[in-house]
Order: structure tokens, then C-alpha cells, then sequence
């Protein structure tokens, strides 16, 4: 793979270890001060947003130069970073927050349509495979860095650190990704903001599978929230335990990108989509209705190769199969979906007098489970149409 799609990769990494950083930092800085709503107003300022503007954003990406509009998005978002470093209220710190999501919808949408133009059509798969798994290793070391990090400097360095991260990010776009390279491919004098929306809809494969996608999406936000609750009662208060089943997803999703990478299988789109979806929901069902720490934890293991999996099996199939001069505008939009799925599962996944947790687990596995079957009964139409059509 070129030396300039790994330093691509590992700035973007350095990055979202960044942003788990000033995520927490803040609910950390929330949660200790006892700030009414704190936690929820940070959650909400990364999301709403994000979606309301992705569309718009992403056909910015598509008309100008990827490169250009990454690199102003990742100063934006520094700036926003560093001005929430200096200033006093908590408030004013989630605005200056809400905006750098902003801005980081700008970066993730440009950043994804330069690394074909940087990796080349060969490695584009291996590239995607990478990201991926190092994005899980930064999920897993996030959260006990921040805490660290917090109880030692204070909100404030968190914040800063992130601040740090955007920087070095522009450093590694400007190394990789030389100003006479066009990565703008097939730039689009005029767009809608439906664009992203329809690309996905309309390519084959991801269009078909993305309900099933959202489903999973859905599905592990909810486990994500009432798993939390679920757990603390399978291992008895042991917080050891408890950590370990927490790392669990995420150490299993390492491996499953990397084997998603791997040669003859990157290409694999719906066999990567479809077994890493079944993975998630076979894995979170049978957690749910076997409540056994010792059969929970392969478990988790294996949904979590699964979410890996599939995360690599998406960004290949919209690389391969979305024309290039809607990249930005689609995976802003697959952003916006993303995290509406996340803020309802979150929503869904809270406790409640209805659903008890393990109820909540059990649901979180049937979700998927329903959408890949109608899923696959809509193929079957498809085909059964495309049979039966006479041809001209």
C-alpha cells in the first residue's frame, strides 16, 4: 500500500483518538459538576446537528476540491477545539463542540473520497480494512486514556489534545495528498441535496441492504445503553468483569476488518455486509436469551467481528459502487443516517417500566435479524422480476 494512504490513515486515527478524548472530557467535566442535562446536551450537540446539515455539507465536498475543503474543515475544527480550551461556561464549550462535529462531517466526507485517489484502485480495499480496525483500537483505548487524562489535567487538556489532533491531521492530508492530485474525480458543477441520499439508495448492493444496515446500527445502540444494565447483572457487580465484556466488541472487530481487507475477500460486498449484520444479531440474541457470562463474552466476540467486517464491507461497496463525483454527498448523508440510528437507539435502549434490559438485548438482536430477512425477500423479488421480464 502507498507510504501516502498510511500516512493518511494514521493522521485520521491520531484524530478520532483526538475525539474521544474531547467527547468524554466533556461528559467527564458534566458528570462531575453535576450539570443539569450535561451528559444528554453533549450527546444531542454531536448529533442533531451533524444531521440536519450533512446533506448540505456533503454537496460541498462534491463541488469544490476534496483537498481544499478538508483541509479549511480540520482548521475550523481546531479553532473550535482551541476556543473551547480558553472559554469558562460549559454551555458555550457544547456549541463550540456542536460546531467542530460540524466540521468534522466536512473532513470524514472529503477525507473518504480522497483515499481511493491516495491508495489507488488496488489497495483501496486494504486501505479501508485498516482504518477500520485501527478506528476500533481508538475506540477501545479512547475512553480509559480520557478518564486518565481527565483526572490528572482536567477538561481543559482533553479539549486541547483534540485541538492538537486536527492539526496534525491537515499536516498528514497536506504530506499525502499533493495539491496538483484533482481528488474532487467527477466534480459536480451543480448538486442537490438529495444527491447523497439517492446514491446510496440506487447503488447496487448498498442501496438493497441499507434498512438492514440501519437496522444493525439501530440494533447495537440500543444494546450500547441496556447492555450497560444487562451486564452489571450476568457478572454480579465484578468490575473487572464488567470492563472486560465492555472491550469485547471492539476486540472483536479488530480482526474482522483486518480479515475484511484481507485479498479475495475486500471485493466481497454483500457476503462482507450480510455475514457481519448476522454476525451482530445472532451475537446480540442469543446474549440476550442466554444470560452466562462464560457464553456472552464469545458472543460479543463475534458480533463485534461482524461489526468490523461489515464496516469494511460498506466502505468498499460505496468506493466500488457509488460514482466518484457523489463520494462526499454520499457518505455525508451515510453520517446523518448513522447517527439518527445511534440518538434513537440511544433513546430506545434507556431503561424503562416496559422492557426490562435483557428485554431490550434480546429486541436489539431480533431488529437486525427482521430486516435481513425482508432484505433477502426483496432480492428474491428482484430476481424473480428480472426472470419472468421479457427481454427487448
Amino acid at each position: 500500500m502507498p507510504v501516502a494512504a498510511q500516512v493518511l490513515i494514521a493522521g485520521t486515527l491520531f484524530s478520532r483518538l483526538g475525539d474521544t478524548l474531547a467527547s468524554l472530557g466533556l461528559v467527564l467535566h458534566a458528570a462531575d459538576r453535576d450539570i443539569r442535562f450535561g451528559v444528554t446536551e453533549v450527546m444531542l450537540a454531536e448529533l442533531v446537528p451533524t444531521v440536519l446539515a450533512a446533506p448540505l455539507i456533503g454537496t460541498v465536498v462534491d463541488r469544490f476540491s476534496a483537498r481544499a475543503v478538508c483541509l479549511w474543515a480540520l482548521l475550523l475544527q481546531a479553532l473550535s477545539l482551541g476556543a473551547a480550551t480558553a472559554v469558562g461556561g460549559f454551555h458555550v464549550k457544547v456549541a463550540l463542540i456542536a460546531l467542530s462535529c460540524l466540521a468534522g462531517v466536512a473532513s470524514v466526507a472529503a477525507g473518504f473520497k480522497m483515499l481511493p485517489a491516495v491508495a489507488g484502485e488496488r489497495y483501496t480495499g486494504r486501505a479501508n480494512s485498516l482504518l477500520t480496525a485501527g478506528l476500533s483500537v481508538a475506540g477501545l483505548v479512547g475512553p480509559p486514556l480520557a478518564g486518565f487524562l481527565n483526572s490528572q489535567w482536567g477538561t481543559p487538556v482533553l479539549l486541547a489534545a483534540d485541538a492538537v489532533s486536527f492539526l496534525v491531521l491537515a499536516g498528514c492530508t497536506v504530506l499525502a495528498v499533493p495539491g496538483t492530485v484533482d481528488v474532487a474525480l467527477g466534480r459536480r458543477p451543480t448538486t442537490r441535496l438529495a444527491d447523497g441520499y439517492r446514491a446510496l439508495r440506487d447503488a447496487p448492493v448498498v442501496g438493497t441492504l441499507m434498512p438492514a444496515l440501519a437496522a444493525a446500527m439501530l440494533a447495537t445502540s440500543i444494546e450500547n445503553v441496556a447492555g450497560v444494565y444487562y451486564l452489571r447483572d450476568v457478572v454480579d457487580g465484578n468490575d473487572t468483569v464488567f470492563g472486560l465484556f465492555l472491550a469485547t466488541w471492539a476486540l472483536g472487530s479488530v480482526p474482522g476488518a483486518l480479515l475484511a481487507g484481507r485479498q479475495g475477500w475486500s471485493d466481497r460486498h454483500t457476503l462482507l455486509i450480510v455475514g457481519g449484520i448476522m454476525g451482530i444479531a445472532l451475537g446480540l440474541l442469543v446474549a440476550g436469551l442466554v444470560p452466562v457470562a462464560a457464553v456472552i463474552f464469545p458472543l460479543f466476540l463475534l458480533a463485534g467481528f461482524g461489526n468490523g467486517a461489515c464496516n469494511v464491507g460498506l466502505r468498499n461497496a460505496v468506493h466500488s459502487r457509488v460514482p466518484a463525483e457523489v463520494h462526499g454527498s454520499a457518505w455525508a448523508c451515510f453520517q446523518a443516517l448513522s447517527r439518527s440510528c445511534i440518538g434513537l437507539g440511544y433513546l430506545l435502549g434507556t431503561p424503562n417500566s416496559l422492557v426490562s434490559s435483557r428485554g431490550q438485548v434480546i429486541i436489539s438482536g431480533v431488529i437486525p435479524l427482521a430486516a435481513m430477512a425482508w432484505a433477502a425477500l426483496v432480492l428474491v423479488r428482484r430476481r424473480e422480476t428480472a426472470v419472468t421480464e421479457p427481454s427487448a
